[in-house]
């Protein structure tokens, strides 16, 4: 199956046969579905990745910002021509091309019906996925950045055991403390 440029590959499992589509497709999605004009900050696109982790796997090196993985899958999508990388007001912003980027979103709308293999592990209806990263980003786009990071400390905190852990969770509340009822 070709979408756009890019050949999805396709793969057996039991009796069936499904395209896998790259998790960077997601990172893809997620921007273009951002409120920004099709473009997210590159912290705020790291973060909500991390807080997608149950869906969207990537290793992070250094919970929850840095991931080798994640720079490299942008690195590809910048190649492909699918994204850019900007700085604006001194942020480095990740948009969707106008061209390479939308065409492929809207190619991967029109499979929204096919189960794929996602990410090597999830067999998912497209639809189903993109619903959603969609419901990630509208939960996580908008939020103050310093709740947005206590979030994902908290959420490591709880990966984490003993006085890391208590450290993690700490820090997540002193995060917090200044936005108190920013949540609700």
């Amino acid at each position: 199956m070709v979408v756009g440029s890019v050949m999805l590959p396709e793969v057996s499992i039991g009796r069936g046969r499904f395209k896998a589509l790259p998790s960077k497709y997601a990172l893809l999605f997620m921007t273009w579905y951002s409120r920004g004009g099709s473009s997210i900050s590159l912290y705020r696109l790291l973060l909500i990745t991390y807080l997608a982790s149950h869906i969207v796997r990537y290793v992070f090196e250094q919970p929850p910002i840095n991931s080798k993985s994640i720079l490299s899958d942008l690195s590809d999508l910048v190649s492909e021509g699918l994204i850019e990388l900007r700085t604006i007001n001194n942020r480095l912003m990740v948009r969707v091309t106008d061209r390479g980027g939308r065409q492929l979103i809207g190619e991967l709308y029109g499979m929204s019906n096919e189960y794929v293999l996602f990410g090597g592990y999830l067999i998912v209806k497209l639809r189903d996925l993109f619903n959603e990263l969609m419901r990630l980003v509208n939960a996580y786009q908008n939020m103050d950045a310093a709740v947005l990071l206590s979030v994902a400390l908290r959420e490591m905190s709880l990966k984490e055991s003993g006085i890391e852990g208590d450290a993690l969770r700490d820090l997540a509340l002193d995060l917090r403390i200044p936005c108190e009822n920013v949540l609700g």
